[in-house]
């Protein structure tokens, strides 16, 4: 179940923060990304990549905060 969980945590957190960035792009430049100017969908993918990395670190210590509990 560990590696389920280690395996699954991290995705899950990193595609949700994803995607959260890219929504919170959808609000800043608009609803229709084809539109967008270069510069604009550099800015979301950038920021997207980053919060997927920081989302996937989260995951992590939310996995092994879970393990750390159920070892006690």
């Amino acid at each position: 179940m560990s590696t389920v969980k280690m395996i699954s945590y991290p995705f899950v957190a990193a595609v949700v923060a994803s995607l959260a960035i890219l929504f919170l792009g959808l609000a800043v430049f608009g609803f229709a990304p084809a539109q967008w100017a270069e510069w604009q969908g550099r800015v979301v993918g950038v920021f997207g990549t980053l919060a997927g990395i920081a989302g996937a670190v989260a995951g992590v210590l939310m996995a092994s905060h879970d393990e750390r509990h159920a070892i006690k």
